[in-house]
C-alpha cells in the first residue's frame, strides 16, 4: 500500500500560525524559559491548529526556545492531530490506560528537555495537582517555573484574520436570535424557542457552540445563568436569551430581551437602563482607557436609574477561542470596577449588562465590540429594542 500523504486542514495560513509561535517565544525567552508545556484546548488550537471534541483527555504541546511545537495526544487522536495542526511534525501519542506523566516525561527527554529551565502552565484546568506534582518529582535535573498566561497574554489582542471569524460568528447569531424571538409566544416552551436559534445558527453555518443556546423564561429569567428546562411561557413573562455562534471556534456572543404582552413599567425601566449603560460603555470604548473606566461608565447609568443593588458584577469579557464550558475569555481579561488593564487595539469584548429581581423577572442586552485604532467597532448588528411578542 503506498504511503498516504498527509493533507493539512487549517482554520489559518501558516503565516498566522507562525506569527504567534514567534511572539509566544519571545515572551519564553523575556522569562528565561528554554521550553514550554501548554494545556487547554483553547491554546493549543490558537498555536498549533490543532483541536478535538475529546479535550477531555491528557494532552500537551510542548513549546521549544527555537522550532516548532510538539503535540502529545492520546493515541485515538492522532488523525485529528496530524491533519489538523500546521507543524511538520508527528504528534507523539499516549495509549488509553498508559501514564500520560510518564509518557510526557519520555517524550520530553527524547527532545533532550528534560534538564532545562522549563515552563509549565500551572494554572491550565487540564493539569491536576497530582499530575504537576508527578512531572516535577519525574524531572530532578529540571528547573520548573510557571509559565501560566504565555498563550492567554497573546490570545488578548487579536489579528484581522481572528477578527473576521469574530464578525462571521456574529452573522450566525444573529440568524439564531431572529429565530429565537420569532418562536417566542404565549404556550411556547422554552425548549422551542432554545431549538429555533440553535437550528437557525447551524444552518447559518456555525460549529458546535462553546455554550449551548441561554433561553431563559418567567420567574426563570430573574435567576442568573438559568437555560431552558421544558417551561411554557405565559402571557406577563419575560424571555432572556444569550446565543454565542461559532467560526473556527470564535464566538459572536449576543443577548436580547423579549416580553409577551404589555411590559409593566419595570421591566421597560431595567431594560431601558440597560441599553443606556450600553451604550455608555460602547463609547467610553478606546485604546489607552482601562478597563475599569468602561466598567465604571456603565455602572453610573445603572446606578443613576437606581438599580445598583441588582448590577452587582462585571460589566464584560474578552471573547476570542472557545471551548465549552466558556465562550469567553473572562480569565484573561474582562471588564469589572476599578480594574487597570489597559485596553489596545484587536482587543474584543462581550458586553452583556443586565437586571435581575430575583424569581421575579430579568432581562438584559448586549453587543460584541472590538477595540480599533481610533475607537470601538460594534461587531454585532441585530436591532436591540425589547421584543415585544
Amino acid at each position: 500500500m503506498s504511503q498516504v500523504v498527509v493533507e493539512k486542514d487549517l482554520a489559518f495560513p501558516l503565516a498566522e500560525y507562525r506569527r504567534r509561535l514567534s511572539g509566544i517565544q519571545e515572551e519564553m525567552d523575556r522569562r528565561g524559559m528554554d521550553a514550554a508545556i501548554v494545556f487547554g484546548p483553547e491554546n493549543l488550537f490558537y498555536l498549533t491548529g490543532y483541536q478535538t471534541i475529546g479535550y477531555s483527555a491528557f494532552q500537551l504541546a510542548v513549546v521549544p526556545a527555537e522550532g516548532e511545537p510538539r503535540l502529545l495526544v492520546r493515541e485515538l487522536e492522532r488523525g485529528a492531530a496530524r491533519r489538523l495542526s500546521w507543524m511538520s511534525s508527528e504528534p507523539l501519542t499516549v495509549q488509553d490506560g498508559a501514564d500520560p506523566v510518564e509518557a510526557t516525561v519520555d517524550m520530553l527527554r527524547q527532545l533532550q528537555l528534560d534538564r532545562v529551565r522549563l515552563g509549565v502552565d500551572r494554572s491550565s484546568w487540564f493539569l491536576t495537582v497530582n499530575q504537576y506534582l508527578d512531572l516535577v518529582g519525574r524531572l530532578p535535573r529540571a528547573t520548573m517555573v510557571d509559565a501560566s498566561g504565555l498563550v492567554e497574554r497573546a490570545r488578548r489582542v487579536k489579528s484581522e484574520l481572528e477578527l473576521d471569524c469574530i464578525r462571521r460568528a456574529a452573522r450566525y447569531t444573529e440568524a439564531g436570535m431572529r429565530a429565537a424571538i420569532e418562536a417566542v409566544h404565549e404556550g411556547a416552551s422554552d425548549n422551542e424557542v432554545a431549538a429555533a436559534a440553535a437550528h437557525a445558527i447551524f444552518a447559518a453555518g456555525s460549529e458546535y457552540m462553546s455554550i449551548a443556546p441561554i433561553v431563559t423564561t418567567g420567574y426563570r429569567s430573574g435567576i442568573a445563568h438559568t437555560t431552558f428546562a421544558r417551561h411554557r411561557i405565559a402571557r406577563g413573562e419575560a424571555v432572556l436569551i444569550e446565543l454565542g455562534a461559532v467560526h473556527h471556534r470564535y464566538a459572536g456572543p449576543l443577548m436580547r430581551s423579549a416580553f409577551v404582552g404589555e411590559p409593566p413599567d419595570l421591566v421597560r425601566r431595567m431594560y431601558d437602563a440597560c441599553s443606556r449603560a450600553l451604550d455608555a460603555a460602547i463609547a467610553a470604548i478606546r485604546p489607552g482607557v482601562t478597563a475599569g473606566s468602561v466598567h465604571a461608565a456603565c455602572q453610573r447609568v445603572i446606578d443613576a436609574a437606581g438599580f445598583e443593588p441588582n448590577f452587582r458584577k462585571r460589566l464584560g469579557y474578552s471573547v476570542g477561542v472557545g471551548f465549552a464550558p466558556d465562550w469567553g475569555e473572562g480569565h484573561i481579561l474582562h471588564l469589572s470596577r476599578d480594574d487597570p488593564a489597559v485596553l489596545e487595539p484587536g482587543m474584543v469584548f462581550h458586553l452583556p449588562p443586565a437586571l435581575r429581581v430575583y424569581s421575579v423577572v430579568g432581562v438584559g442586552c448586549s453587543e460584541t465590540v472590538a477595540v480599533t485604532s481610533d475607537g470601538v467597532e460594534v461587531i454585532t448588528t441585530f436591532p436591540r429594542e425589547l421584543a415585544i411578542r
